[in-house]
C-alpha cells in the first residue's frame, strides 16, 4: 500500500486498497474551516480508482480539498481443485477472465459488500483526518454502492455527488456493441452487465432488488446535499435520465453536462476525464453554480 505523507503507521492497517493516486491519499491532509470535510472518490465496476481518478483527483486537491481513493470489490478467484477450475459464483465470466490472467479486477462483487469496504474506509479516513463527515463522489457503480452506505450511516455523509449512476436502474444498451463478443452471443445488454461487471451488474438492472430498496423511501436521505450528474450521450447508463433524480428538491439538483454546451459527446468513462466534466464535477462538491457555458 503506498500512501502520501509521514502518517504511514496510522493507516498500514486500512481494510481496503489505497492506491496512490496523484491529488489523493495525502494522510497528512488536513481540513480548513473553508473545506472542512475530505472528499472520498468511489471507483465504478470493472475499473479502478488509478485509472478513475487521475483527472479528478489532481482537480479537487487544486482547490483545496483532502481527496481519498480507495480500491474496493475486488473479483475473488474461482476455486481451483482436483477437477479444474470450478464454476464461479455469479454469472459474468468477464472478471474471472481477466482474473486468470493476473488483472485485479475491481468494483464488481455485490453492492452490499463493496458498500461495507467503502464504508470501513470512510470510517478510517474521519478517524485520520478528524472529519465528523466525508464528502462522496461515485462514477457509475461507485454511486450505487454510496447510495447504500448513506442508507446505513447518513450520520457519516455531508453530501453526495453521483456521476453517470443509475438511479432506477440501467438497460445498459451498449455494452453488447462494446463488447462484440457477447453481442455475437446475443445477449443483450443487461445480460452483457452481468458478464462484464459480475454480481454489480446484474444488481444494477431496472428491478433489481437493491434499487428497490434504495428507492422504496425516496432517492434521496434527508439532510444530505445530492447532485446528479450525467451525460446525454452516455452510452452505458440507459436511457441517460435515470442517472438523474427522479424529484430533486430541498437543494438537490441534476446537471447534464451538456447544460451550456449542448454539442459534447461525453461518453461515459469520459464523465473522469473531459474538461468540461470534471469542471462540473469541481462545482458540485464545492456546491456552486456549475461552469459558463461554452
Amino acid at each position: 500500500m503506498a500512501i502520501m505523507g509521514g502518517r504511514a503507521a496510522e493507516v498500514s492497517a486500512f481494510p481496503t486498497e489505497v492506491p496512490p493516486v496523484p491529488g489523493a491519499n495525502d494522510f497528512s491532509c488536513a481540513p480548513t474551516p473553508d473545506k472542512p470535510y475530505p472528499v472520498v472518490l468511489a471507483h465504478g465496476a470493472a475499473t479502478d480508482a488509478q485509472r478513475s481518478f487521475r483527472e479528478l483527483a489532481p482537480a479537487l486537491h487544486r482547490q483545496g480539498y483532502c481527496v481519498f481513493v480507495a480500491n474496493v470489490g475486488r473479483v475473488p478467484l474461482p476455486g481451483v481443485g482436483l477437477n479444474g477450475v470450478s464454476s464461479p459464483g455469479w454469472p459474468g465470466l468477464g472478471p474471472v477472465a481477466a482474473a486468470l490472467q493476473g488483472d485485479a479486477v475491481y468494483g464488481v462483487a455485490d453492492i452490499s459488500a463493496q458498500a461495507s469496504e467503502l464504508g470501513a474506509f470512510v470510517t478510517a479516513v474521519r478517524a485520520v483526518t478528524g472529519a465528523p463527515r466525508v464528502i462522496m463522489v461515485g462514477h457509475s457503480t461507485g454511486g450505487t454502492e454510496i447510495r447504500e452506505l448513506v442508507r446505513r450511516h447518513p450520520e457519516e455523509i455531508d453530501s453526495v455527488v453521483t456521476v453517470g449512476t443509475p438511479y432506477r436502474g440501467s438497460t445498459f444498451d451498449g455494452l453488447p456493441t462494446m463488447f462484440p463478443f457477447y453481442g455475437a452471443l446475443g445477449l443483450d445488454g443487461e445480460q452483457t452487465a452481468a458478464q462484464v461487471f459480475g454480481p454489480a451488474g446484474a444488481e444494477q438492472i431496472p428491478g433489481a432488488p437493491i434499487l428497490a430498496q434504495l428507492n422504496a423511501d425516496g432517492e434521496t436521505q434527508p439532510g444530505i446535499r445530492y447532485t446528479a450528474i450525467a451525460s446525454r450521450t452516455d452510452e452505458v447508463i440507459t436511457p441517460p435520465d435515470t442517472a438523474l433524480l427522479a424529484d430533486p428538491r430541498g437543494g438537490n439538483r441534476n446537471m447534464w453536462v451538456q447544460d451550456g454546451c449542448p454539442n459534447l459527446a461525453i461518453s461515459h468513462n469520459q464523465l473522469l476525464s473531459d474538461p468540461r466534466s470534471i469542471a462540473v464535477i469541481v462545482a458540485a462538491v464545492a456546491g456552486t453554480p456549475p461552469p459558463p457555458p461554452c
